[in-house]
């Protein structure tokens, strides 16, 4: 593929088939605890930067695209596997760093070493934007059936309840395929399942202008079953330790669903306020409504108040739903947008991204 920076490590790779092999024995655990992951079972972060990528650069912004290729960056089976953004950076400033030190398979979701570092598991190492559908017919398969996860296949079910912080054995993956474009790459991904789900879906993240960048989509329902989700995109903001000093507005009043802690955040009118320092295992998370059915609410503005760095974050549908989760290194604001497609309807929908440093706002 002409003009990508495309680098691949075989011992990196055998780094991570490693810690996925441990995953496929790893068990859920308590999570108001976060215990410490078993000795021996965590990579450092850094094993993910070379993997296949593409890194796209204009004016004073850029951003690493990873490609979803065999044995790459992402193997998880929870998020969108085309067109994770990482490390997008925006006159020095980066926006989307890992918030996590290390990687293993033998925690659920996420946990904390010793020293206070995040541990990610490999279903959730990935920074952000990254994008997430809710799992379609889990319910109808059964233990032992198949289920649908647009941008990542079907998947055999082997529990009660869906569990994003779980990796699933991969029944049919479909095809995929990657071109570069002006300023872009666009990623296409089609799947034909004898379930009867099928779908034919493009992903095209583009670098618009110095200080913009975009992401739209295309999604056909080629099956016989309708297609009924939801997708949002996990942004995971990095833009300050410990969520110092971050301000979320949005064009309506804020309502928080669950009690948020007084001392780190607060809603106040149309703006979440971060108040405090998050520190060691603190953790800010709710869902938040107050919004209207127009497109117009689909716009928030996050903001580092110390340095001025921010983003405007936008899309041109309604809200599905939003929810909200923080940790000391990452601020995760995650509206939703709808899918509900009858077998040949399709919908496009594109997210825009404004970048911007101090006094630019």
């Amino acid at each position: 593929m002409a003009g990508t920076h495309l680098r691949n490590s075989l011992g990196l790779i055998s780094s991570l088939v490693a810690i996925l092999a441990i995953g496929a024995m790893a068990a859920p655990s308590a999570q108001a605890q976060r215990p410490p992951p078993p000795a021996g079972t965590v990579s450092p972060a850094s094993v993910l930067d070379d993997f296949p990528h593409v890194t796209l650069t204009k004016g004073d912004l850029s951003a690493r695209v990873y490609l979803p290729v065999q044995f790459g960056f992402y193997r998880g089976t929870r998020f969108d596997h085309a067109g994770i953004v990482t490390h997008a950076t925006y006159k020095g400033q980066v926006y989307a760093d890992y918030w996590f030190k290390g990687i293993s398979a033998n925690v659920h979701d996420f946990t904390y070493e010793a020293d206070g570092s995040i541990v990610a598991h490999t279903c959730c190492a990935v920074t952000g934007p990254a994008e997430e559908f809710d799992d379609i017919g889990y319910a109808e398969a059964g233990k032992g059936g198949d289920f649908l996860k647009i941008g990542v296949g079907m998947l055999r079910r082997n529990d009660d309840t869906y569990d994003h912080a779980l990796n699933y054995t991969v029944t049919n993956g479909g095809t995929r395929s990657t071109s570069r474009i002006k300023d872009g790459i666009r990623f296409t991904h089609v799947l034909n399942d004898k379930s009867g789900y099928g779908y034919h879906y493009v992903k095209t993240v583009t670098l618009v202008s110095g200080s913009r960048m975009t992401i739209s989509h295309t999604l056909k329902n080629t099956g016989r079953k309708p297609l009924n989700s939801a997708v949002y995109a996990h942004n995971f903001l990095t833009l300050t330790p410990g969520n110092e000093g971050i301000e979320l507005k949005a064009p309506f009043a804020l309502k928080n669903e669950r009690p948020l802690n007084p001392a780190l955040a607060r809603v106040e009118g149309n703006t979440l306020r971060y108040v405090g320092t998050m520190t060691g295992q603190d953790s800010v998370s709710s869902p938040f409504t107050g919004y209207g059915d127009t497109a117009s609410d689909f716009d928030f503005t996050v903001t580092a108040t110390k340095s001025g760095f921010g983003q405007r974050i936008r899309a041109d549908q309604p809200l599905a739903r939003i929810a909200m989760w923080s940790v000391s290194s990452n601020f995760s604001w995650e509206p939703y947008v709808g899918i509900a497609l009858k077998p040949g309807e399709s919908k496009s929908w594109t997210y825009t991204y404004d970048f911007f440093g101090p006094g630019e706002k």
